[in-house]
């Protein structure tokens, strides 16, 4: 797979980067209100357990970035009036800002540049959330090092990616259903690489979501947390058990049988 990473968009001009932004605003700005009418179940439960429970403490008037805010709900169930951290959402879609301020109307809201410069002073931010939000980009690497250049010293960043194509040849612009233009995954090593070449310290790469588990949950989902926490174990256990089977292309039944994201924490 290493040498797909050109594919990234790592190497792509000015042209081609607007072009895929411009692909992708299309597809999401026909979602004038949001495409959840809430935060899915699964996004919450693992977020919480994963990512918030273990990696996100913040104290009054940290600041806080969500970047890639979209809707604004990846948070709603922590509100910064009431935990008194600052919130900012910064998102390249003014629907979904335009949302996500009806929805946390506390918050401050930003609209993110063509020129791929996060709106925010260098070392502003205590922690920045990016929960699947880069596999909608090119040229991640840009991205890593500007969320890196906008967080303070000691700043904590806690990415959420899928970790395989999706079912998309990287490049190919296919439309396949429920996905963007553009949209694949970013195995967790090429994160962890890019972040400890900028000089942060990787905490966790912690893989997520197998695709047994899936399968489940798009049949039945649990009625309790008691439930949602046999989920979590169950999910852990496959996890362990076929991080052998991490493939990036799955084209076969067996190679599905693997983690299909990634949660990576890093320190600045």
């Amino acid at each position: 797979m290493e040498e797909d990473f050109r594919l990234y968009g790592d190497d792509f001009d000015s042209e081609a980067i607007r072009q895929w932004f411009l692909e992708e605003a299309q597809y999401h700005n026909q979602f004038a209100g949001g495409r959840f009418e809430d935060h899915p179940k699964l996004y919450q439960v693992f977020d919480w357990h994963l990512a918030f429970a273990p990696y996100f403490r913040p104290t009054p008037n940290m600041r806080v970035l969500d970047f890639g805010c979209a809707e604004g709900q990846a948070l709603v169930h922590l509100p910064a009036d009431r935990l008194g951290f600052q919130y900012v959402g910064i998102d390249s879609s003014q629907s979904l800002l335009d949302a996500a301020a009806m929805r946390n109307p506390g918050g401050e809201y930003r609209l993110m540049p063509d020129d791929g410069r996060i709106p925010a002073q260098d070392g502003e931010f205590d922690y920045a959330l990016v929960l699947g939000v880069l596999h909608h980009v090119p040229n991640v690497s840009h991205y890593l090092a500007e969320l890196c250049r906008v967080l303070s010293p000691g700043g904590r960043l806690i990415l959420r990616e899928p970790c395989h194509a999706m079912g998309r040849v990287v490049g190919s612009h296919r439309a396949l259903p429920g996905l963007s233009p553009n949209e694949r995954g970013i195995p967790g090593f090429y994160l962890k690489r890019q972040l400890e070449q900028l000089g942060m310290r990787v905490l966790a790469v912690r893989p997520a979501y197998h695709g047994v588990v899936l399968q489940l949950l798009r049949r039945w989902q649990p009625s309790s947390e008691g439930g949602w926490q046999k989920i979590l174990v169950l999910d852990a256990l496959l996890n362990k058990a076929s991080g052998w089977n991490v493939h990036y292309y799955r084209p076969y039944l067996w190679t599905k049988l693997a983690p299909t994201a990634n949660y990576v924490v890093a320190d600045k």
